[in-house]
């Protein structure tokens, strides 16, 4: 059984990690786990609600601009799927409604550098945040980038590449770059 159900495996070895988690972070709910992440920062500002399963390889972050904000600054609700080799940014704010499901090599970040003038390093710029929302029941398909300022409704199928940087209507069906609304997902 184990060997026909890897996720089994993960299940069971991530049981083990779960009072960690819920020390590590603001909350971590039950039957939630993350195998193997990339990289944890600044847990302490992130909550995880029940049932939220995160594949390995995958990034959570609270920048420190963020831990001034009122907490938590990244919000991933009930029932929440992650797949391999996400990179999910906050700092300001990020809301993650329940039931979404996240494709492969997603990026969810809630900010973007800017230059100094006579200053070529873009790390030496000041950081321009705007907070992000992803709708209950919502796909975001393998790359999609969910950047600063998105608003994205209930039950919208966002496809593989898209770039979203603003309001998503629910139940929109939106591909490209810049994503552009192509269909619904009610019948």
């Amino acid at each position: 059984m184990l060997r026909q159900e890897p996720i089994r495996r993960v299940q069971i070895r991530s049981r083990a990690l779960h009072p960690l988690r819920a020390w590590q972070f603001q909350a971590f709910g039950a039957n939630s786990f993350i195998d193997r992440p990339a990289y944890l920062y600044g847990t302490r500002h992130i909550s995880i609600g029940a049932g939220v399963t995160i594949l390995a390889g995958s990034w959570l972050s609270v920048e420190r601009p963020a831990w001034g904000r009122p907490d938590p600054a990244l919000v991933i609700r009930d029932g929440v799927t992650i797949r391999t080799g996400c990179t999910i940014s906050a700092a300001e704010s990020i809301l993650i409604e329940s039931d979404v499901a996240i494709g492969g090599g997603v990026t969810i970040i809630d900010s973007r550098h800017t230059w100094i003038p006579g200053n070529p390093n873009v790390m030496a710029g000041p950081l321009e945040s705007a907070p992000i929302r992803i709708g209950q029941g919502t796909w975001l398909a393998e790359r999609a980038t969910i950047a600063a300022g998105a608003d994205i409704g209930r039950e919208c199928a966002i496809g593989s590449n898209t770039v979203i940087s603003g309001k998503v209507p629910d139940f929109s069906v939106v591909v490209g770059n810049p994503g552009r609304i192509v269909g619904s997902t009610r019948a």
